[in-house]
């Protein structure tokens, strides 16, 4: 085992000592490990939530309030490279974007940075603790230009509730019988809180999208805005997920189809799981 480091120690239950570097080998950075191999590996991590220094890629030295246990890739600075990297290409400063399914606000520190004072970032969370975490990271940050809106969106008119999986301080519908642990969450269709949250300026350049398996209700909750601005849109698809409906509302709101992926995508496969696939509006591929 490697000695015990002076500082920036993850301390596991077993006992032993391990840098973040060893931490990233053991844990994400060994190829071909299966995920069920990595869930197991991940019980030994702190569930602390607390502030931690990016060690890593474009976010590096960036704040985040999160915990080893549920977010280590965003602590180690290994998660959503290509994301990132598609953001640094498409954000301008002072524009308008959604941060739909925020998480912990990774994702949300990279489009505060890009849009800048002059722009403005809404963080879409519904599960009061991860937003409140988010709410943390902004300011540690100084990130004054996001604002957390801890809510779900949907296609539903009024507010509404629905109690959904927690998992790694995500509500995860693709969990449905499969968690014990849930949390009541609630949602709304963004058409019908936007003229308050816009607060006269309605214009929207882009939308990222993570909701485990509530892209389509997502999507049908601001299909007037899509028809109307043409944000550019990116969107995670997950296992389970019927892409049908979401690509035929996108078709249908004057986006060019296929999307683009962000990741190289497997031969043969068409918007597989756990990928990140951009879509722009007919005429501005």
């Amino acid at each position: 085992m490697p000695p015990r480091p002076a500082r920036d120690v993850l301390v596991l239950d077993l006992g032993e000592y391990y840098s973040p570097a060893f931490a990233s080998e053991l844990y994400l950075n060994v190829d071909g490990v299966a995920r069920s191999v990595k869930e197991s590996l991940r019980l030994f991590l702190p569930r602390t939530i607390r502030p931690h220094r990016i060690l890593s890629g474009p976010l590096r030295d960036a704040i985040i309030y999160t915990s080893w246990h549920d977010y280590p890739g965003a602590i180690l600075g290994r998660t959503e490279r290509p994301l990132i990297s598609w953001l640094r290409r498409n954000v301008r400063a002072g524009e308008t974007w959604l941060d739909v399914g925020a998480h912990y606000g990774f994702t949300a520190i990279a489009l505060g940075g890009l849009t800048g004072p002059a722009g403005r970032v809404f963080a879409f969370e519904p599960v009061a603790r991860s937003a409140d975490c988010i709410r943390r990271t902004m300011r540690a940050n100084g990130l004054d230009n996001v604002r957390v809106v801890d809510v779900g969106l949907s296609d539903s008119a009024e507010f509404d509730t629905v109690e959904l999986p927690l998992h790694r301080g995500m509500a995860d519908r693709t969990l449905i019988g499969r968690c014990t642990t849930t949390e009541t969450i609630r949602h709304v269709a963004l058409t019908s809180i936007w003229p308050e949250l816009a607060q006269g300026n309605p214009v929207l350049h882009g939308v990222k999208i993570d909701v485990q398996a509530m892209e389509y209700e997502v999507l049908l909750g601001m299909r007037p805005l899509l028809a109307c601005f043409h944000p550019k849109i990116v969107i995670e698809f997950h296992h389970g997920v019927n892409r049908e409906p979401v690509l035929r509302c996108l078709a249908e709101c004057g986006y060019a189809l296929p999307g683009n992926g962000l990741s190289p995508a497997p031969p043969g496969a068409a918007y597989p799981d756990d990928e990140s696939f951009a879509f722009l509006a007919e005429g501005f591929r």
